[in-house]
């Protein structure tokens, strides 16, 4: 009596190589661009100085209150809660 077993085939073993290699691949490229992608929105990042400068003042501030400056309001960064972006005219 001979016993039948059964054995993964060579072609199974050739396509599973390329499939790692390929999702090796897919994974540094994606990792490099994640890095770089994230890098350009940090850049890209709206301040209150930006704002003002944006707009054709000459710079901004964040303070509590401008007083007689323009106020421009909104979330930017570097700022904290209760403060608004003041610009300075040119």
């Amino acid at each position: 009596m001979q016993k039948k077993s059964q054995s993964i085939s060579i072609n199974t073993i050739i396509i599973a190589a390329i499939a790692l290699a390929v999702l090796v691949v897919l994974f540094v490229i994606f990792t490099g661009r994640f890095r770089i992608f994230s890098e350009g929105v940090k850049e890209s990042s709206l301040t209150c100085d930006k704002a003002c400068k944006s707009v054709g003042y000459l710079s901004g501030y964040p303070s509590s209150g401008c007083g007689s400056d323009f106020s421009i309001s909104g979330k930017f960064e570097g700022m904290s809660e209760g403060q608004v972006c003041c610009c300075r005219p040119q």
